[in-house]
């Protein structure tokens, strides 16, 4: 089975065909709409119908490829475009983060998110608040620890620099059930962040491979 990756970046983009590698899809195309997560982030920032036409044009070169699935590989992009809409009008496949949290968003009371910046972050509320409005939501963003993520650093100076003593100590306070990986950077930092707490931490991942193999 033909899947394209479409994220972010060139490095969430890479993370994401990983992923797909490591679960034995070997026909993976890989599309990253913008250089570096500044440029995302002012991307996400843009008018619906710049964005739309943007991903469509993406979308059209796919199905001139025969490749009828997508992966989205990235939540504030994710968010930031309305994928059900276009995924219809080209039928196409497409499976983002936000179809997780969509589905999970029942299974909790309290739960806390990381996201690389505020668009990704609205995202993942409203999908989760739609479905359960008694779901309380603490979000936090990290653009910056994106950026350390996307230069490969070590990932024990990342946890010095970006404070995960302190920050899981902050949303342990909280008494969240769920620290929710809201960035597809951050599985990267995935098991140093498990050392400082014992909130279980959801990659949504996994769940979007599942999803991709049920469609």
């Amino acid at each position: 089975m033909k899947v394209a990756v479409i994220a972010g970046t060139p490095i969430d983009t890479e993370f994401g065909e990983n992923i797909l590698k490591e679960a034995g899809y070997k026909d993976i195309i890989g599309i990253a709409v913008s250089n570096n997560p500044v440029e995302q982030t002012i991307f996400q920032a843009a008018s619906d119908e710049y964005k739309e036409l943007h991903i469509n044009k993406i979308l059209l070169s796919l199905k001139n490829k025969s490749c009828s699935n997508l992966f989205v590989y990235c939540n504030s992009l994710s968010g930031a475009v309305d994928f059900k809409k276009l995924a219809k009008k080209n039928a196409i496949n497409v499976v983002t983060p936000l179809n997780v949290y969509e589905d999970m968003a029942n299974k909790f009371n309290k739960v806390a998110v990381l996201a690389a910046n505020a668009q990704g972050l609205a995202g993942i509320e409203k999908v989760m608040m739609t479905k359960n409005p008694n779901l309380v939501f603490i979000g936090f963003t990290f653009l910056e620890m994106v950026k350390s993520i996307e230069k490969k650093e070590d990932i024990s100076k990342i946890a010095r620099d970006f404070k995960f003593k302190e920050l899981t100590e902050l949303i342990e306070l909280y008494k969240v059930e769920k620290i929710i990986l809201g960035c597809t950077h951050f599985p990267y930092i995935e098991k140093e962040l498990a050392k400082y707490t014992n909130i279980d931490i959801l990659n949504p991942a996994k769940y979007m491979l599942t999803k991709l193999k049920e469609r």
